[in-house]
């Protein structure tokens, strides 16, 4: 009877591709597990906990855009065109509603806040007031052409609208042109083209375009903003694309509605993970203001379109360092603490502060804006190991199995359990504490063709256990 064993030691590799096949250090599946900080162990994340308000409730639409403005304060606008202010303080008040509905793209720009509707783009001084200073102008508001979306960016001396398949400018000198700028002419995008998102590129700026007709088409330009044409394209076989944001010195950006994410070297596409799920007639997305850089790591948030394909949440996607890969991670779980029937919006990082815009529509939908807890661990962390199997014409059993700690804090624990022949049901295992040893163990035997390792986090407060190694020895017998 032949032995071997498993041994888990590296999570640096982030979600799996599946059960059976993964980078170095990868799991099967996760929720809630920090890996990019500190290399060598995984521990519970920090929680999100809603901070908009609960009775009554602030925020009562889905905000898909928000910006930190110099004047101290956040902005959040949503999809039914309420305007939110948050203070540097956390507290929350909703301070216009917009007659024209959803709001479709927003930012700060020379001392000015900007927002835009289907068909209009407005403006307010940032220090201004919300009764009397909206587009105080006269030329004020002004028109855009009818679109979905109007993302924003600012860029050199400009802020650059998506405008349909056009791209809308205002100067320093509050100059707006509906196509271009006032030294160019921008000769649109071809028919059938809109934009849906606005990312930076250097000194030129990133559109990503949906396509208006019914076939899986997407396509991103690259525009220097001085020409009257896009200076490189590339189009790949996805639905759209959906978000865009920069990291060291490429752009990642998540197309389509199968879980891919591509990244961007400047002239062409490229895809280099795809989020796991059952995507068999079911579909996510990601919305174009749902992204950013905490922490020096790259979070976005995937959103539920249809069937729920995969587990939504705050997804991290970033390295410690060079020497290690690019890793994905469901990192961060809604206030709501459900993984099926969610929209994340807005992301926002201001310093320590993470906040997230939410959607929970497992009911009747609920609205909200979480904030990062810095006092609170997420209470349902788990991962899941690929599936242990050897030589799967063997039979075997299972046994002596080891979870190595770092730490274990007082009132905190690690739990296990077995998945025997992929049948989606797991079983305790009942560990013993070697506390001396820094370890927990079991000796039960399992009888299988092949078994995955769940691990589950018992945190107290803001204290995890944290997880070093996953072992198990198995022997195999002769085949029948």
């Amino acid at each position: 009877m032949a032995q071997y064993n498993y041994k888990q030691s590296n999570f640096s590799g982030g979600l799996a591709d599946s059960e059976l096949s993964g980078i170095k250090g990868s799991v099967a599946d996760a929720v809630g597990i920090s890996i990019h900080e500190l290399p060598g162990v995984v521990r519970a994340s920090q929680a999100l906990i809603k901070e908009s308000g609960t009775t009554p409730a602030v925020v009562v639409d889905f905000c898909k855009w928000a910006f930190n403005c110099s004047n101290g304060n956040s902005y959040w606008f949503g999809d039914t065109g309420h305007i939110y202010k948050r203070t540097s303080g956390g507290t929350w008040s909703d301070v216009y509603t917009d007659a024209g509905g959803a709001i479709l793209g927003a930012t700060e720009f020379n001392g000015y806040i900007y927002w835009a509707t289907a068909t209009k783009l407005h403006e307010m001084i940032k220090t201004g007031n919300w009764t009397t200073d909206i587009d105080s102008v006269s030329t004020w508001p002004k028109t855009l052409d009818t679109a979905s979306y109007h993302p924003m960016t600012v860029q050199g001396l400009y802020l650059f609208i998506g405008n349909d398949r056009k791209i809308a400018s205002v100067d320093d000198v509050g100059t707006f042109t509906a196509n271009g700028t006032p030294d160019v002419t921008f000769e649109g995008l071809p028919f059938t083209y809109t934009i849906k998102t606005i990312a930076n590129f250097g000194i030129d700026i990133l559109l990503g375009t949906q396509i208006t007709v019914s076939f899986a088409s997407a396509r991103i330009f690259r525009w220097d903003t001085t020409s009257p044409y896009w200076n490189t394209d590339d189009d790949i076989p996805e639905d759209g694309i959906n978000a865009i944001w920069p990291y060291e010195n490429y752009a990642l950006v998540q197309a389509g509605t199968n879980g891919s994410i591509y990244y961007f070297d400047g002239s062409t596409l490229q895809r280099i993970k795809r989020i796991k799920g059952d995507y068999a007639n079911k579909t996510m997305t990601v919305h174009p203001g749902s992204v950013c850089n905490f922490r020096g790591v790259p979070l976005f948030g995937v959103s539920n379109l249809s069937s729920n394909p995969c587990n939504q949440g705050i997804y991290s996607f970033g390295r410690y360092s060079k020497d290690y890969p690019m890793a994905l991670m469901n990192e961060y779980v809604s206030s709501t603490g459900h993984l099926t029937a969610m929209e994340y919006g807005a992301l926002l990082s201001i310093g320590s502060t993470l906040l997230s815009a939410f959607k929970d529509s497992t009911t009747t939908a609920v609205y909200g804006v979480d904030a990062i807890s810095w006092s609170t661990k997420y209470a349902s962390a788990y991962l899941t190991t690929l599936a242990i199997g050897g030589n799967r014409d063997k039979q075997k059993t299972f046994s002596n199995y080891v979870l190595a700690y770092r730490s274990k804090p007082t009132n905190t624990d690690l739990t296990l359990s077995y998945d025997p022949n992929f049948s989606g049901s797991f079983t305790s295992i009942t560990l013993k504490d070697q506390s001396d040893y820094y370890k927990m163990r079991s000796q039960q035997n399992v009888e299988a063709g092949s078994i995955q390792l769940k691990v589950a986090f018992t945190i107290s407060g803001n204290y995890s256990p944290e997880l070093e190694l996953v072992y198990v020895d198995f022997s195999e017998k002769e085949t029948l």
